[in-house]
């Protein structure tokens, strides 16, 4: 004969809040980690963007294939960047835009061609510029500074 046991099968009450409550912490942790992750990707998008941009600008006007200048226009009202052949025209339809998604043009330390500030234009063959200098972007966690040298080089 044999005599029934006392103690069930299962976990108790006491069990199953200890590991809902270690599954919570785990969870949080996890959230959290991927928020930050994409917050450096956004980030990041935007800087590769920029300097993508910036460079091509350059390589064009070295490649020289339309015998032009090429530039970039920052605009810190909208927060693009817009790269453009010979003169920047609003809307042109050979102008290339990036829009920042996450930063913002903050500062902008470019060396004055006459009546431009906003301008970074490389001179055609050479990829040289008159207006170098620096521009940032950037928010309250980051922030990135472009250096154009005279030779048209971005760091």
């Amino acid at each position: 004969m044999r005599i029934p046991s006392t103690h069930s099968k299962g976990f108790t009450f006491t069990e199953v809040v200890i590991a809902i409550a270690i599954f919570m912490i785990l969870a949080g942790v996890g959230v959290g980690a991927y928020f930050r992750y994409y917050n450096f990707a956004l980030v990041d998008m935007d800087i590769n963007g920029a300097i993508t941009l910036v460079s091509r600008a350059r390589f064009l006007a070295q490649k020289n294939a339309t015998s032009s200048d090429y530039g970039i226009h920052l605009d810190p009202a909208t927060h693009t960047l817009t790269q453009f052949q010979d003169a920047y025209t609003p809307g042109a339809p050979g102008n290339v835009s990036f829009t920042l998604g996450v930063l913002r043009i903050t500062d902008l330390a470019l060396s004055p061609v006459p009546g431009v500030t906003d301008q970074i234009v490389f001179e055609r063959w050479t990829g040289k510029t008159v207006n170098a200098g620096t521009f940032t972007i950037g928010n309250d966690d980051y922030t990135y500074t472009f250096n154009v040298n005279p030779q048209g080089v971005v760091n």
